[in-house]
């Protein structure tokens, strides 16, 4: 796994490493300018063109005029651009500006924009906390109006560090260097939109730093994948990987519950059976033979037949496509009050826990809830525009209170965990935004709680998830893609870890 940092954590780390490890700001500061002119030596020949560098007053300004010195002695026609006060400059800032000036390189005030390569943003870092406006906010207008190539030092000025909101205006970048570990505002959007593509580049701020104290976010890459799978044994039978039973698809709603079986097989797990409405026997049974099938054709044998089968199971799906009517209902409470194993609450599961929280609070098993973020208004009686500017917070106070993993769903999925901290997701597109990819998702979460996996392997299957999305795009486009094209790249998914 990876970390994530807020701009309390990163602040937190830089001062152990100053402190603590005897590291001075100044080396940090050289090892970041290093990392920045390095990536431009790397992507751009000093013929290509002129490079401006604009810096502020705080140590992100000191971090740009060191780059900039460097750049200027390989070769580049770098120039700078200061449009603050040089009363503002802090001491290492202060210093690396009289270096620069020291060389003769030159500090211009009036700049036209177009005539720039390359421009370089390290105007503000990740201590903003006030909107960017007026002249400053102007000028980050300008910069963002030019086709130069963007670059920004450490994040992108005026995007918050802690939730990617945009403050007053930011810096578009095609590229950001950010240091020792990606922040959270980089990863959510919009901030995310702002970053362009993100490099991380350790400048001697690691994992030595936290001092015991890690941080609370973290991300998955494929190199994370292989360690968080299912073991495998050469030994072994359909009874070894685990039973789910999936409780989904009301009357004409056969798709939701195919969609989530089949995700559930494709997760490795041994056996599928499906507690479904009489009407979806025959579909199920054409488009699925794999499965077993039970059928209800009212809420009484719904009941019946959950009882019988829960001894059976090893883990349950329960909501997707299954309705909000009364035989709905009873098998949500029953569900929740007659087992402790592994649950995946899903779809109108959720609409109907929205009714009565504490069927939840009272649940004594693990359990995961996936509500995209209308789904979560209804829960927690917040707009949808409050969950969207924190869609962390959020997250992991439901986590929290509810002692249950929170999958809130978005552009940037985010995993909230009891225990405390959360993990935002990567991978996937907009083209997963189309029905039946949350009942997908549901299902493959549900098989991997039938292998025995904690509820905490969520965000190895949100990322999978993710990737099977990913390989559907390649292959149908984002705008053509369906549920169906993501359900049947799930197997290929799993490769990513292999990369």
């Amino acid at each position: 796994m990876y970390f994530l940092v807020n701009s309390r954590e990163m602040k937190q780390y830089d001062k152990n490493t100053i402190e603590y490890f005897g590291i001075g700001s100044s080396v940090l500061m050289e090892r970041a300018a290093l990392a920045v002119a390095d990536v431009v030596t790397n992507r751009f020949l000093a013929a290509d063109g002129k490079i401006l560098v604009v810096c502020g007053a705080g140590n992100n300004g000191g971090d740009g005029f060191a780059a900039a010195r460097l750049l200027y002695l390989r070769g580049y026609d770098v120039e700078i651009l200061f449009p603050m006060e040089e009363e503002r400059m802090t001491k290492e800032t202060a210093r690396q500006y009289q270096i620069v000036k020291a060389y003769g390189i030159s500090i211009v005030f009036d700049v036209i924009l177009d005539s720039y390569a390359v421009v370089i943003d390290a105007l503000f870092g990740i201590g903003l906390s006030r909107a960017v406006e007026g002249e400053l906010g102007g000028l980050v207008n300008r910069l963002n109006h030019t086709n130069s190539y963007k670059i920004a030092v450490d994040i992108s000025s005026g995007i918050s560090a802690d939730s990617g909101a945009v403050l007053g205006t930011a810096f578009r970048a095609d590229l950001t260097v950010t240091f020792g570990f990606a922040k959270v505002g980089q990863i959510l959007f919009p901030g995310a939109e702002y970053t362009g593509e993100l490099a991380v580049f350790d400048i001697g701020i690691d994992l030595h730093s936290f001092l015991g104290d890690e941080p609370e976010g973290r991300y998955l890459k494929p190199d994370s994948i292989p360690s968080l799978l299912p073991k495998r044994a050469a030994r072994s039978h359909k009874g070894t990987y685990g039973k789910v039973l999936i409780i989904a698809g009301s009357g004409q709603m056969a798709g939701a519950a195919y969609f989530a079986a089949k995700a559930a097989y494709y997760s490795g797990c041994g056996l599928v059976r499906i507690l479904t409405a009489e009407e979806n026997r025959e579909i199920l049974s054409v488009k699925l033979p794999e499965a077993l099938i039970t059928v209800y054709q009212n809420e009484s044998e719904a009941i019946l037949a959950l009882k019988e089968y829960e001894p059976w199971a090893d883990a349950f799906l329960i909501g997707s496509g299954l309705s909000t009517d009364d035989t709905a209902r009873s098998l949500v409470k029953q569900l929740l009050v007659s087992t402790a194993k592994k649950i995946v609450l899903d779809a109108d599961a959720l609409t109907i826990l929205s009714d009565n929280m504490q069927l939840l609070k009272d649940f004594p098993g693990e359990c995961i809830v996936t509500p995209h973020v209308k789904e979560m208004s209804r829960l927690v009686h917040k707009s949808v525009q409050e969950i969207l500017d924190d869609l962390v917070q959020t997250a992991q106070s439901f986590a929290k209170q509810y002692q249950a993993v929170c999958i809130l769903k978005d552009a940037r999925t985010v995993i909230g965990i009891p225990e405390g901290g959360f993990y935002v997701n990567l991978t996937g597109n907009h083209g997963m935004a189309t029905g039946g990819s949350g009942d997908v998702l549901a299902g493959f979460l549900a098989g991997f709680l039938a292998q025995n996996l904690s509820c905490s392997a969520a965000a190895m299957a949100v990322f999978l998830h993710g990737a099977a999305g990913d390989l559907a795009a390649e292959e149908k486009g984002a705008y053509g893609m369906t549920a169906s094209d993501i359900l049947e790249k799930l197997p290929l998914s799993f490769r990513c870890g292999s990369k």
